[in-house]
């Protein structure tokens, strides 16, 4: 085996991933294949940069990222074990999770399909476009993958949260995002708040930080790009044990984004008419899943929104508990039982007009 020859894409230092055995089972991981439609068996599956992207585009158009067990259960809890992973996303239906429950799914299948990958952590920036980002704490699950047989090129892959195809891991690499309105991009940086230099009284901070930035296009040409930092993250790798410890501290937060929100989003393939609305010089003929366009469906708060491109229709407002129920239902495929909305009464996601 040999690196890279033009050395773009490579985990510092060179290093290499190595193959380790997935959790799963054959049986499951062929049958978490049919679940998301791949067009193939394992006895016939090869690892590769296209077979990876098929894979991640087809996770994000099966399973939505929810906190619903958070809210509509009375443990409050999301569970994020392997076990119940396999059982919620791929032996139920519309069940999904958020980062580390789809990225860890996809991580153990990744395995399982013969993929050198490893699990790393990066910090969330919820602050707007253009603001200055203020970075959580590591709460967020990314993948590192090295797709190609004899190489160390790696890519990061993110079915969570992140861009909807691998994108390499190098500096200023951009990729399309969900339609040509939108692109992902990777920076190299230094934290201003860091310790570290390159060499003593340089005060030259070293640049380990990466950031995953999201470009979008204004809804018409008078109006500029927005940029937003989505997360930072290092090349380090994380274990079971720091995922378990993430997910207790995100589930017991009683505040931010989780917090406050049931949150579900899905990706979607775009209708023929949907393309031809966002890229007017696409040639039909030659989408396939590998680059056809995706739209969201996204449900925050009290609405469900429906985005292709730079558009947004909000398909539902929901004023009571029954009503998002009810939505989730019709929108996602996920079921709450009447019963369960009792669960979200005094958290800080529960709509105050609830009637049961």
């Amino acid at each position: 085996m040999t690196s890279n020859a033009d050395g773009r894409g490579q985990l510092r230092g060179g290093l290499w991933i190595k193959r380790t055995l997935s959790v799963y089972s054959p049986s499951q991981v062929s049958r978490w294949l049919s679940k998301i439609k791949y067009p193939g068996d394992l006895s016939s599956f090869k690892p590769s940069v296209d077979s990876l992207c098929l894979l991640a585009r087809l996770s994000l158009t099966t399973f939505p990222f929810e906190n619903t067990p958070m809210h509509y259960t009375e443990a409050h809890w999301m569970d994020i074990a392997y076990e119940g992973l396999y059982k919620r996303m791929v032996e139920s239906e519309g069940k999904g999770s958020y980062c580390f429950g789809l990225n860890g799914l996809f991580f153990q299948m990744l395995k399982g399909l013969g993929f050198r990958v490893y699990a790393g952590s990066g910090r969330i920036n919820e602050q707007a476009p253009g603001v200055t980002p203020v970075f959580h704490a590591f709460v967020h699950m990314i993948l590192f993958v090295q797709p190609t047989e004899g190489s160390n090129t790696t890519y990061l892959v993110d079915v969570g949260a992140g861009p909807v195809c691998p994108i390499l891991l190098e500096e200023g690499e951009m990729v399309v995002g969900a339609s040509p309105s939108e692109h992902h991009v990777l920076t190299n940086t230094a934290r201003p708040d860091s310790s570290l230099e390159s060499f003593p009284n340089s005060q030259v901070p070293e640049k380990f930080e990466w950031r995953l930035e999201s470009v979008h296009d204004g809804k018409d040409n008078t109006q500029p790009r927005s940029t937003r930092v989505m997360y930072s993250f290092i090349e380090d790798e994380f274990f079971d044990a720091d995922y378990k410890a993430f997910n207790y501290s995100v589930v017991g937060l009683t505040a931010g984004l989780f917090w406050e929100n049931v949150v579900c989003t899905k990706f979607f393939w775009m209708s023929d008419d949907e393309v031809r609305e966002v890229d007017s010089a696409v040639d039909l003929a030659t989408l396939t899943p590998l680059n056809r366009y995706l739209g969201r469906l996204a449900m925050a708060g009290d609405a469900v929104r429906r985005h292709v491109g730079t558009r947004t229709e909000v398909l539902r407002v929901m004023k009571t508990e029954s009503e998002r129920a009810d939505a989730l239902k019709e929108f996602f495929g996920i079921n709450i039982p009447h019963d369960d909305l009792k669960y979200i009464c005094g958290r800080g996601a529960e709509l105050k007009g609830q009637s049961q």
